[in-house]
């Protein structure tokens, strides 16, 4: 039998919006949406690109479009009055760097996956590097399924201090190419404060007088990054012109700041 389907897809790069509250998961047919995955990472591995991890967060958001779809009978990725992706996968309670969204429906299940693959738009959404986590929701109404797939880049579930040593251990790493003697890492517990101000000032760094021993910091960095390990090059700076005896580490998780799927780092150097 010759399958009826319709597609639209849509791509977001973003800095998040504030969460909503969310509304309970949709009813959905289980069996389907891991066909839908199966199908998905089986296209991924041809490609060679890494598998996408199953996430609950994203898959409770796609549900809830999908349930939309069926009740509208309309594919479009926000209706009237309904949040925008970003504001319903933060409000399902997922943290993010991207984000990406398919939706379709189709009267044969068989035929999902490659409906969305005959679509550039949906095809690069299902094979693109940038995501590593999806969520699929799929309603079966009569004879169609309709199907939503939230792609995204989710950021790492680590605590302040994991962050804080994931960066300091970075820049050792970075300082040991230059350098023979490592500086001594400090532990301020103001810096962490300070990270999460920053953050919550939309990335405005405040000049602060951060003292360690009785002396002030020689330069204070903050930046925002989805990888702790990933530097900001201001720090590149601080290792190739100053003369650094102690450095100290403060970060904020996206679950402190509440306003993005990012980490703040504030590096202060003496």
């Amino acid at each position: 039998m010759k399958s009826a389907h319709r597609v639209i897809a849509g791509v977001l790069a973003l800095f998040l919006a504030a969460g909503l509250t969310g509304q309970s998961p949709a009813p959905s047919d289980e069996e389907a949406e891991a066909q839908v995955l199966s199908a998905l990472n089986q296209s991924r591995a041809e490609a060679g690109v890494p598998a996408l991890q199953a996430d609950d967060k994203l898959r409770d958001a796609a549900r809830r479009h999908s349930l939309l779809l069926v009740q509208r009978n309309v594919l479009s990725h926000q209706f009237p009055g309904e949040p925008s992706l970003t504001q319903r996968l933060r409000a399902a309670g997922a943290f993010f760097s991207a984000a990406a969204e398919n939706v379709g429906v189709n009267s044969q299940l068989a035929d999902v996956n490659s409906m969305f693959l005959r679509s550039p738009g949906h095809r690069a959404n299902m094979l693109s590097p940038a995501y590593n986590a999806v969520g699929i929701g799929v309603v079966h109404r009569g004879r169609d399924y309709w199907v939503t797939e939230d792609f995204a880049q989710l950021t790492p579930s680590l605590s302040a201090q994991q962050v804080e040593d994931e960066a300091a251990r970075s820049f050792e790493l970075k300082w040991k190419q230059s350098h023979s003697a490592l500086p001594k890492r400090v532990n301020l517990d103001a810096l962490r404060a300070f990270a999460c101000q920053t953050a919550q000032s939309g990335g405005k760094l405040h000049k602060a007088n951060i003292s360690y021993e009785h002396s002030l910091a020689r330069e204070v960095v903050g930046f925002s990054t989805p990888d702790p390990s990933s530097l900001a090059p201001q720090v590149d700076s601080v290792i190739s012109n100053l003369s650094v005896a102690a450095y100290a580490v403060g970060a904020c998780t996206p679950q402190e700041s509440g306003s993005d799927g990012q980490f703040w780092i504030v590096m202060a150097f003496f």
